[in-house]
């Protein structure tokens, strides 16, 4: 497996040498991350799934803008007990590229500000709460092709549910994908 990651790296490398990053003014990109976690510890077992695609703009160079979808849903179980939770997040976003085009590791940091909700289910019991959310984010992105990027960020969120004075923060590392797609026949 090793062997193959490496080679795809080698082969994705080696093809984008002479080609430069789709982050010029008029671009797109499309892309997101997804995480699945399993959490066993005595009595309680939960499994969390979220998927957060996105689609943005670049409306100079280097400078994208664009809106962001993040879907997230848990059940936890406790001997003959099980809560379930779920929730939807839209949140336009910035981010900003630092290098330039021609950079294969480019450096981003990325800002949102989103506004959801979460439903819970404990024992047939069911409520819902709004809340905002405050999202930034740096990290590199490694450019395997001109068009295909692989994303590591280092980040902050900071949720503030509605109706509770007090807000929920917490540090992360993601991983995802980014496709740029060029807006114009670059020459």
């Amino acid at each position: 497996m090793k062997k193959v990651l490496f080679a795809t790296l080698l082969v994705g490398s080696v093809s984008a040498a002479f080609s430069q990053a789709n982050i010029n003014k008029g671009d797109w990109m499309l892309g997101g991350n997804a995480g699945f976690t399993h959490q066993k510890n005595g009595g309680y077992k939960t499994n969390s799934f979220n998927l957060s695609p996105n689609a943005g703009y670049f409306f100079i160079n280097n400078f994208a803008g664009g809106l962001r979808a993040s879907v997230s849903s848990s059940k936890t179980e406790y001997n003959s007990a099980d809560s379930k939770n779920s929730g939807f997040e839209l949140a336009p976003f910035v981010r900003y590229y630092f290098l330039p085009a021609s950079q294969k590791v480019n450096l981003f940091a990325d800002a949102s500000f989103g506004f959801g909700q979460n439903k819970y289910e404990i024992s047939n019991n069911e409520s819902k709460t709004n809340f905002t959310n405050l999202g930034i984010k740096a990290g590199p992105a490694i450019f395997i092709t001109p068009a295909t990027a692989l994303e590591i960020a280092l980040g902050f969120n900071s949720t503030k549910v509605k109706d509770v004075d007090d807000r929920e923060n917490q540090f992360g590392v993601s991983f995802g994908f980014q496709i740029h797609i060029p807006g114009t026949v670059k020459k």
